[in-house]
Order: structure tokens, then C-alpha cells, then sequence
């Protein structure tokens, strides 16, 4: 990799975010990023992408999205 395209590689990791992410059949996602790009992944991509998973447990009677009432 020449030294220009690390530098270009690292400001488009910082700066580009993710600002929409839509289910895309039973095995696909389409992701649109903030740069006015869109990509398609499919269970296979992302797996190679982090192939170790985290069990998470979901917590029973919370709902995380809501604030706690004051």
C-alpha cells in the first residue's frame, strides 16, 4: 500500500459513519454510510468479517431504549 493511500484509508475510517441499516432478505443486510455510499453484506461477508461471536442476553422486563421516568 503506498503512503498516500494509508493516509486517505484513515481519514475515511474516521469520518464516514453509518447512518442507516436495512434487512435485506433472510441472509443479507444493505448498509448506507454517511459519504452517500450503500453496501450490501450477506452473512457469509460478515462472518469473515468478525467470526467470533458474543452470546448477549437479553435482559427479561427492561426495554433500554426508554429513560427511566423521574
Amino acid at each position: 500500500m503506498a503512503a498516500g493511500q494509508q493516509g486517505t484509508l484513515f481519514l475515511m475510517a474516521s469520518s464516514v459513519t453509518i447512518l442507516n441499516v436495512e434487512k435485506d432478505g433472510e441472509d443479507g443486510l444493505i448498509v448506507t454510510f454517511s459519504d452517500g455510499t450503500i453496501g450490501g453484506y450477506v452473512v457469509e461477508e460478515l462472518l469473515q468479517l468478525r467470526p467470533i461471536r458474543e452470546t448477549v442476553e437479553k435482559p427479561k422486563g427492561e426495554n433500554h431504549r426508554q429513560s427511566p421516568a423521574t
